[in-house]
């Protein structure tokens, strides 16, 4: 018997879920895989592939229509955070008045969720959240229990073509989403776990995966299967609350740009830590850093800042640029409470100092 949130071993034990007409949301690239072809070949199904790399909520309400248009009963989500992160919206707005669904909390359904992440670095498999835009530019995280999928296929063979690139950002992605998971002011005991599972799995595999192994990337994706539940109990920090200015206007993935002020936030947080947001105490703050640079392969934080920093050399992503005009108009655009996961403290004028250490503006 599957049990929800249960990983699948191979596309084929999808025929232990009853269902008859599934609904495939997915990125194009999918839809040269063997798996589509097995979906197709085997399903009534409905496929819906207008993903765009920053998904749109306008085409999330499209998709959910054409969904009750056919009648169909379950929902496939395959492809990278955007393809997931539309798949979860849609599962609900089919059930959902889409008029409210941004300002009113939307009601779990019974339409199954098979998630299939075909990179290895949303996380989006484990998480409850879904990240999109409205009107273009709006950014929008919706969370919701009901976004969580009832069962996972993680098959090493998907990203064995994704871009290099790709590979990187979203690797990096991953690593970031555990290190802000561990640190975060909301972390538990059971987030901790999780997230250390998932950089510890990360550290046993970057070999493996920068050379394109079936054991490297196997071993990515269940990093970044855990570091998404870790994220999934605590949600991301300062890094990522930052990272989205970057995204949007400077022409770089959203795993690139993350890593990036990660880099920059690590560092600035190890001499500037003298006020904290977490309740634990600050003593607690920099012992939690400590052990991340432990983690890494160091013997404190400072030195896990600096492996940290040679790993994204490993991965050849370099920082982004920008002016010093982008540094102060992206410091006024950051919501001040979405730095409050953050360990330590951060006003508009760390935030400005850090970005600035991004884009080399010292």
């Amino acid at each position: 018997m599957l049990h929800k949130g249960e990983i699948l071993p191979s596309l084929k034990d999808i025929e232990k879920v009853s269902f008859k007409r599934p609904f495939l949301c997915c990125g194009k690239s999918f839809e040269s895989t063997k798996a589509f072809e097995y979906l197709k070949n085997n399903y009534n199904l409905t496929i819906w592939d207008n993903i765009r790399p920053n998904p749109k909520f306008e085409d999330m309400i499209d998709a959910a229509g054409l969904f009750s248009d056919n009648r169909c009963d379950f929902i496939i989500g395959a492809g990278g955070g955007s393809a997931l992160d539309s798949a979860k919206m849609i599962k609900l707005l089919s059930s959902n008045d889409k008029i409210v669904a941004l300002t009113s909390p939307m009601s779990d359904n019974d339409i199954g969720f098979l998630a299939i992440p075909t990179t290895s670095g949303s996380g989006s498999e484990a998480t409850r959240y879904s990240i999109f835009y409205v009107n273009e530019n709006e950014k929008r995280s919706i969370s919701n229990k009901g976004f969580l999928p009832d069962y996972v296929l993680l098959d090493e063979s998907f990203i064995k073509t994704v871009p290099p690139y790709q590979r990187s950002s979203t690797a990096m992605d991953a690593l970031c989403h555990a290190i802000e998971s561990y640190w975060n002011v909301k972390s538990s005991d059971e987030s901790k776990k999780f997230a250390e599972k998932a950089i510890r799995l990360f550290t046993e595999n970057k070999a493996g995966y920068i050379d394109n192994s079936a054991k490297g990337n196997r071993g990515m994706l269940l990093s970044s299967y855990y570091a998404g539940k870790a994220i999934n109990i605590t949600s991301t920090t300062a890094a990522h609350a930052m990272c989205y200015n970057i995204t949007m206007n400077c022409g770089v993935a959203h795993g690139h740009s993350v890593c990036s002020v990660l880099s920059e936030l690590w560092d600035y947080m190890n001499l500037h830590n003298s006020a904290v947001n977490d309740s634990r105490g600050r003593e607690y703050v920099v012992k939690t850093l400590n052990e991340l640079g432990i983690m890494l392969g160091g013997k404190n934080s400072a030195e896990g800042a600096l492996i940290f920093k040679s790993i994204m050399k490993e991965f050849k992503l370099e920082h982004p640029a920008a002016g010093l005009n982008n540094a102060a108009e992206f410091s006024k655009n950051i919501d001040p409470s979405r730095l409050l996961n953050n360990p330590t403290r951060l006003n508009e004028k760390d935030v400005f100092e850090i970005y600035k250490r991004v884009f080399y503006l010292l």
